[in-house]
């Protein structure tokens, strides 16, 4: 299944307050980008000014995105909704081109 995902931290909680956009925390807190075993990231779209990510991911198992996402759950918050292929879905039906 596709899902969305938004999340977001503040100046506050950002990761990237004390030692920069290079540090370690920030290397750390963005590993879940590179995805697992059991998520595929197909997408992140960062707006930085807001401390915000969006990204498109792809997994079977909701525990499986919960675990990957679990250091952006402990700064702020975080949005997955599960998404319909609408192209996809139109191609298969033989309307596309119509």
């Amino acid at each position: 299944m596709l899902f969305h995902v938004t999340a977001a931290h503040d100046h506050e909680t950002c990761p990237g307050r004390e030692g920069g956009p290079d540090s370690e925390a920030v290397i750390n807190y963005q590993k879940w980008l590179e995805g697992n075993d059991e998520v595929k990231v197909l997408g992140v779209w960062g707006y930085n000014v807001s401390h915000t990510l969006f990204s498109v991911i792809e997994a079977d198992d909701m525990q499986a995105i919960t675990n990957l996402l679990r250091p952006q759950m402990h700064t702020g918050n975080v949005e997955v909704l599960p998404v319909m292929d609408s192209i996809e879905i139109r191609k298969k039906g033989g309307n596309w081109g119509k």
